[in-house]
């Protein structure tokens, strides 16, 4: 084992590139667990400055180290002599040696990295593998690559030439110059926009992608280092290897802007908006003659979404309300088209006395409130992304301009979730309510309620048991305060799912649209940049809880604040200001509700109690 002492003193004669390696190992990890981060996932937002920075470094420190590996061993001279029958066995195993040092060293700090983000959010297991895993598809798997490139570099100027090493060393630089350009755009030196580097909802999705790109950029350098190795002739070799890059980078970056849906969705999003903004009220009545037997969701298919419905007796004409995002391709019965016209969130379909037709979806993205790819899909139930018998506007427009997803809680004797499935069908006698997720989701069971959380939100799972108390706790006061509640079907069910989602890039940070409850089923809306890097996300979403959960059973802005004011004293859940945000939105007076908040619990009780009593004399 002399070979091992000799390289670990080699390594220790190069202070310098010791010390230049420390002090980036050390600006990386400063960064990644910076405690003041809003989001678990935010060390994504520093790869535009350190990443670049890091392949350079670690590039050359891989051809200073092996190419003195190599200078100090004379193989020739090993040969001549018949010292050692395999004089480049030892070369080999330094070089392992090095590569399997360098490997553990980037474990640990992925280890360190996720580690330290996971206490600082208090979290678990789960955001531990999230992290660790996206630090190395991040990080690590590029430093591998500079570390490959910086291997046959050094190799190629030990055994070839120099000037050939110097001239390969120019070409990669100038590649990993022109992929990060291409990445981040040279123009936008500072962060100004979090949304390209922590995408709430579409990068974490693609991370296997990622990873075969980056696979697809170490066998291209290691094709273009075995070109330089084997051609004699140099220009004919850089040719060759500019030709393979030029390809290799295009048909990647292609392949990428498929990923990168942002722009699309928001687009979409500003159609939405526009056709929200001037649409026409149709006030047609809906026809409650069908019902739907068969549902497919296959997004990477011609029409991501085929719905059957059976007609219960002939009619002309069927009239439905969907979701107004998702355009209608044709309808078929029997083979052939039937007529129809969709305007807005109204459809209406001349059956001409069939018994049954299918619903072909147009291929489209959907947007960023719902979208609908081969690894995005967000089709929650409230969002009416199929046939209902009655008209609801889940989009709407405030005063201020602000787009909001204003979901109307719907009344559903059965609630199916479906997540992670790339396609899924149904077909049965009746469908109440379904929803189909796939994405960065992670699904578990705590207390035989069912959780559904995006994975940048995963805490510990004690955190999960006390938002579920949280939950049962709210729903005891309010079913004890508010007596018109006690058989209604949120008091008499249990909690049985709960979902927490990311917001979409194009609403508002916090409304009170941002929950839904019915029938033991809990959907949280949650901005996935709010500052809840001091507590855990359930915490958070128990404040939501406390006014978005009256506000779904009342429909009145200023009960449901005044009652989640109340909530929030009586279970002495901790604020992070939501509330006062809200208020702040609203039409309350500030007088009236600095009055509010000075009463005693007591009157606070008798305050909402009357409020109730007078809804219900005005409805």
């Amino acid at each position: 084992m002399k070979w091992c002492s000799v390289l670990f003193r080699m390594i220790a004669n190069m202070k310098l590139d010791v010390a230049l390696i420390s002090i980036y190992l050390g600006i990386l990890v400063f960064y990644c667990i910076n405690p003041y981060t809003i989001n678990p996932a935010e060390f994504i937002l520093y790869k535009k400055y350190l990443l670049p920075i890091g392949v350079v470094v670690w590039l050359l420190a891989s051809f200073r180290l092996h190419f003195l590996i190599m200078t100090s061993t004379p193989i020739d001279w090993i040969l001549m002599n018949n010292i050692i029958q395999k004089p480049k066995k030892i070369i080999a195993n330094q070089i392992t040696i090095l590569f399997t040092c360098f490997f553990i060293l980037q474990i640990l700090i992925a280890g360190v990295v996720a580690s330290a983000i996971v206490v600082n959010y208090s979290a678990g297991w789960d955001l531990f593998k999230f992290l660790f895993r996206l630090y190395w598809i991040c990080f690590v798997l590029p430093f591998i690559w500079a570390w490959i490139i910086g291997l046959f570099i050094s190799m190629i100027d030990a055994y070839y030439s120099h000037k050939k090493s110097m001239l390969l060393l120019s070409v990669f630089l100038l590649w990993i110059m022109t992929l990060f350009s291409l990445e981040y755009s040279p123009f936008q030196v500072f962060i100004e926009n979090r949304f390209p580097y922590i995408d709430p909802l579409f990068s974490l999705t693609f991370l296997k992608e990622n990873v075969w790109i980056q696979l697809v950029y170490v066998v291209c350098s290691i094709m273009i280092c075995i070109v330089f190795m084997k051609m004699k002739r140099t220009t004919f070799g850089l040719a060759i290897s500019i030709m393979l890059i030029i390809f290799v980078t295009f048909a990647v970056y292609h392949t990428q802007t498929k990923f990168q849906l942002d722009d699309i969705l928001l687009a979409n999003d500003y159609k939405l908006y526009q056709h929200i903004k001037y649409k026409t009220h149709h006030n047609k009545s809906m026809t409650s003659n069908w019902r739907i037997t068969g549902i497919e969701v296959e997004p990477e298919s011609r029409y991501p979404i085929k719905v059957e419905l059976t007609l219960d007796k002939k009619a002309p004409f069927v009239r439905f309300s969907m979701n107004e995002q998702f355009e209608i391709d044709h309808i078929k019965s029997g083979g052939k088209n039937l007529s129809f016209n969709q305007q807005g969130s109204i459809v209406e379909v001349e059956t001409s006395g069939v018994h049954s037709m299918i619903i072909y979806y147009k291929h489209t993205f959907g947007s960023s409130f719902y979208p609908l790819t081969s690894n995005i899909v967000l089709l929650p139930f409230e969002a009416n992304w199929y046939p209902q018998s009655t008209h609801s506007n889940i989009y709407t427009i405030d005063s201020s301009g602000t787009f909001h997803t204003n979901v109307e809680t719907k009344k559903c004797k059965h609630i199916k979730v479906i997540e992670g499935k790339e396609k899924y069908s149904w077909h049965g006698d009746h469908l109440d309510c379904l929803s189909i997720i796939r994405g960065p989701y992670k699904q578990m069971e705590i207390e035989n309620t069912k959780l559904i959380v995006y994975e940048p939100f995963l805490t510990k799972t004690k955190n999960y048991r006390e938002l579920k108390n949280q939950l049962v706790s709210i729903r005891s006061e309010l079913c004890e305060l508010f007596t018109n509640l006690k058989n209604t079907d949120y008091c008499m069910n249990e909690i049985k799912t709960v979902v927490i989602i990311p917001k979409s890039l194009s609403t508002t940070n916090l409304s009170l649209y941002d929950s839904t409850v019915t029938n033991g089923s809990y959907t949280f809306y949650v901005d996935p940049f709010l500052d809840v890097n001091d507590k855990s996300v359930t915490a958070y979403v128990q404040e939501l809880a406390a006014f978005l959960i009256p506000y779904r059973l009342f429909e009145n802005e200023q009960i449901s604040i005044f009652v989640g004011q109340y909530l929030m004293e009586k279970l002495r859940i901790p604020s992070s200001g939501s509330l006062k945000t809200i208020v702040g939105k609203s039409s309350i007076s500030l007088k009236s509700w600095n009055h509010y908040m000075k009463l005693a619990m007591e009157e606070k009780e008798k305050v909402l109690i009357q409020m109730a009593k007078e809804m219900e004399r005005t409805d």
